[in-house]
Formats: structure tokens, C-alpha cells, sequence
């Protein structure tokens, strides 16, 4: 799902958009954010369903940020794939969980400072992770 002939905004401001990569499991969930960071004005560079894929994408694409589901299948979770994209390329990620109390509790191998959306997401605030993120 590789967005690119999506960079070019349609009113040709690229200052604060940002090109975003989603781990996620879930397509429905993937396309819905997918479609949200659309709504944004932000550019969706990709999606990954598990952390394997994810580690290899976040190389090859070098997004911006990442949306990383916690709970991914297969040997590597959210966490440990995010772990590993920021120790390579210190790209920022905002984790998505359904289970707030499980991504408090528990996870001290998270990436810090960390910023959690949690599903069902809003609009809202989604888009207020992203902001959050510095350009």
C-alpha cells in the first residue's frame, strides 16, 4: 500500500505534512487510518501487518513517524519492532492499543517518551499524536 503519488497536497503546502507508515494486523483497522492520516492532509507511505515487515519498511521508506499496533502476529510485537526502528533510525512511533491498562502495565521495554492512541480512535485524537510529533 505505498501512497506516493499521494506527496503532492492540493493546495502544494508539504511544510507540516508528514509521510507516515501503519503496523497494524487488523486491514480494517489499517485502512481506517490509513484514510484518517488521508483526511489529515498527511501522506500514508505504506502498511505493514507484522513486526518483521515493519522493521523492513521503516528502512526502506524512512517515514517520518509510525503508527504501531502493540499487538502484532507473528515473533515480533509492536514493541520490540518499535524498539528496533528507533535504535536503527530513530524514527519517532505513536503506539495504537486496544488495551490501555496492558499498554501501561507491563511494557517497560517501550520506546521513550512514547505517545499511545487508543482504538476505537477518534479523529481527534489521532490527530493530536501526530501533532505532538515535532517536525
Amino acid at each position: 500500500m505505498n501512497g506516493a503519488a499521494d506527496f503532492a497536497s492540493m493546495d502544494g503546502s508539504q511544510s507540516t505534512r508528514k509521510r507516515i507508515l501503519v503496523i497494524e494486523d487488523e486491514l480494517i483497522v489499517a485502512r481506517d487510518l490509513g484514510n484518517l492520516i488521508r483526511r489529515l492532509g498527511h501522506v500514508l507511505i505504506g502498511h505493514a501487518s507484522n513486526g518483521q515487515d515493519a522493521i523492513r519498511l521503516a528502512s526502506e521508506t524512512k517515514p517520518d513517524l509510525i503508527l504501531m499496533d502493540i499487538r502484532l502476529n507473528g515473533p515480533i510485537d509492536g514493541v520490540q519492532a518499535a524498539n528496533e526502528i528507533v535504535r536503527r533510525h530513530r524514527i519517532p512511533v505513536i503506539y495504537v492499543t486496544a488495551n490501555s491498562d496492558m499498554f501501561l502495565d507491563g511494557h517497560s521495554e517501550m520506546v521513550h517518551p512514547y505517545i499511545c492512541v487508543t482504538k476505537p480512535f477518534s479523529e481527534l485524537s489521532v490527530q493530536a499524536a501526530i501533532e505532538s510529533i515535532a517536525p
